[in-house]
């Protein structure tokens, strides 16, 4: 039964599928908790993901497509399978139970640290209130939010169902159903996040009676990653030494002033203060990102012979938490500090980057992180998303963390992302918008061969026993039926703000920036860099096919490399790497990838394979 389920026909109906709901029984917790899996860690701290309060079926993405006249009864959309339990889904149309491993992720709807440092203390009242279609009076607005990053996530991956059951799209995830509600505990990695968390005094005041971190002393985390320990910052000669922007050449090489001796740890200074700040909810984190945008194409403008000449021994400054990769912090203003120095800390601290998704999909992490003792909040009473989803059996970051990345089975893997990818934008004008490693998975398989047809070209792929699909889709942006849907992290205050700027969040002082299709290339292309690629100054000529392709997806359309300078440092740090590939790669699309050898290497004449053939040609356009 089970091989039957997944060697499904592949040929392409081109009818196209419509969106509907049926009347369906809510998810069965307690089905769930029996089979689900527990550590001893998650025994000790009380931890049941499925004790669940509120559990509802609706969200308010529902909202834009069904006149429902209450939420409260069961319904659920009208994908192919739905979930039984971990072990088994059922077959809607015949009603047959189907053994089927399911994975189910939690979703926040709110974000966790955030929550963890008071920022929507504020609205306690509103936080634990799941939507209805009565009222919006009593709801948080994020929760309320059509575009909350869970909803916009758990829709598009309804819609890759929809593509694999309909179309034989057979890199679509299967969904198996979502629900809504309040998670007696929520279950965080917040590893990297602890030194700012430390930092604010509603954390220490509320841990172990609103949230619990597993191993956590307080005296660990009182170091220089925590603002409460910093010194004050000192300046020498300041009336004689101002320091002006327009000083300065470039903010990246800002370590190379050596005309005002600044303490080195002195711009963490600029850091929200969390005692006087508790009470902001959104304000406060409104990227400086947002300030800087005109900016950003001049940011670079040193080229890479100044990086080969630079000074090693100049100091520096580095943002707090500098042993992490992603942190939340931000500069604040302070009196007694003039505003050329609040402008610098600014424009430093602007590469902070805010991420409100599990560090279990992070693909980089620094040289001391794996001997780091993974730390886990539990978070009491916290309002989450189910995802129910085809559980796969490993990720891409696997298959090359292992040296299970062999040159042939990289060229399949990539080529069948590009096509994928392309698939996805001619069907939904989709971008992924944080495509890296641990966002591709695949599933073993039989099938010895793929084929794709795109205009009028077959090409025919192996697979190395491997299918490769894209999950997480948190910060997608996408149309459907009409309707665009943004992930809310493009929001202000949210962990993508600035990336683009568009509806429907769109800036008018600012330049209009629309989603790229060369995106995610470029970002996948960063993911994999490190794996395959030693050098800093690298000898192009001397690459492998599979070292020039990533080569050339992280270069902006200058052919300057988006990840590293020539001196192996760092060009574009943390979410400034996102906000400059938006703007400065555009050469890099799915479809442009088809000229180059690396993947033309696949056309065949052999024809096309109507069992296991994707007729991307034929795929509807969904918009």
């Amino acid at each position: 039964m089970y091989k039957t389920l997944i060697h499904i026909s592949f040929y392409m109906n081109q009818r196209k599928f419509s969106i509907d709901y049926i009347q369906n029984k809510s998810i069965d917790l307690d089905s769930l908790g029996k089979t689900a899996e527990s550590s001893i860690e998650d025994f000790n701290y009380e931890y049941n993901p499925y004790q669940i309060s509120q559990l509802r079926n609706y969200n308010p993405i529902l909202g834009k497509f069904f006149n429902l006249k209450t939420a409260d009864v069961p319904i659920a959309l009208n994908h192919k399978y739905h979930i039984q339990d971990l072990k088994t889904i059922v077959d809607m149309e015949s009603n047959t139970p189907i053994h089927k491993d399911v994975f189910v992720k939690f979703s926040p709807l709110l974000d966790p640290i955030r929550y963890m440092i008071g920022k929507y203390k504020q609205d306690e009242s509103k936080l634990r209130i799941m939507p209805t279609l009565e009222s919006e009076t009593d709801y948080h607005p994020k929760i309320i939010d059509p575009n909350n990053a869970a909803y916009t996530d758990s829709f598009f991956s309804y819609l890759t169902s929809q593509l694999l059951n309909n179309h034989g799209f057979v890199h679509g995830i299967d969904y198996y159903g979502t629900a809504i509600g309040v998670q007696a505990k929520y279950k965080m990695n917040v590893t990297d996040d602890l030194d700012y968390l430390n930092s604010s005094t509603y954390f220490t005041e509320n841990i172990n009676k609103l949230f619990s971190i597993t191993d956590f002393m307080e005296d660990d985390y009182t170091n220089s990653g925590s603002r409460r320990n910093k010194n004050r910052i000192v300046i020498d000669n300041y009336e004689n030494d101002v320091v002006l922007l327009d000083d300065i050449e470039n903010i990246d090489e800002i370590g190379d002033i050596v005309d005002v001796n600044i303490e080195s740890d002195m711009i963490q200074e600029y850091e929200k203060n969390d005692g006087d700040d508790d009470d902001d909810d959104d304000d406060d984190d409104d990227d400086d990102d947002d300030d800087d945008d005109d900016d950003d194409d001049d940011d670079d403008a040193d080229d890479d012979d100044a990086d080969d000449d630079a000074d090693e021994d100049a100091e520096t400054v580095t943002s707090s938490s500098s042993d992490s990769e992603v942190n939340y912090s931000s500069s604040e203003e302070e009196e007694e500090i003039s505003n050329e120095i609040e402008d610098v800390s600014e424009k430093i601290n602007k590469y902070n980057f805010q991420n409100e998704e599990d560090d279990d999909w992070q693909t980089t992490s620094n040289t001391e992180s794996s001997n780091e003792i993974e730390r886990y909040a539990y978070i009491k009473d916290f309002p989450v998303q189910l995802i129910c989803l085809e559980k796969c059996q490993g990720t891409m970051d696997e298959l090359f963390e292992k040296n299970k990345m062999n040159p042939q089975l990289a060229a399949s893997a990539l080529f069948q992302i590009v096509m994928t990818l392309l698939s996805y934008q001619k069907s939904f004008h989709f971008t992924h918008n944080d495509l890296h490693t641990n966002n591709i998975m695949y599933n073993n398989t039989d099938i010895e061969n793929l084929y794709y047809k795109y205009k009028n070209v077959v090409y025919k792929v192996p697979t190395y026993g491997k299918i490769f699909k894209l999950i997480d889709f948190g910060r997608s942006i996408y149309r459907f039926n009409g309707q665009t849907f943004c992930s809310d992290s493009f929001a202000a205050g949210g962990d993508a703000a600035t990336q683009y700027n568009c509806e429907p969040y769109l800036n008018e002082k600012k330049p209009r920036l629309d989603p790229n299709y060369s995106f995610d290339l470029c970002r996948l292309g960063c993911s994999i860099y490190d794996f395959i690629i030693d050098d800093d100054d690298v000898d192009v000529s001397s690459l492998d096919p599979l070292q020039e392709t990533i080569y050339r997806w992280c270069l902006d359309d200058s052919d300057k490399n988006v990840l590293y300078k020539k001196n192996g440092d760092e060009r574009y740090p943390n979410f400034k790497l996102y906000k400059m590939i938006a703007r400065t790669v555009h050469n890099h699309t799915p479809e442009a990838q088809l000229e180059f050898p690396y993947f033309s290497q696949f056309a065949t004449k052999d024809g096309f394979d109507l069992e296991n053939g994707i007729d991307i040609d034929a795929l509807p356009v969904y918009v």
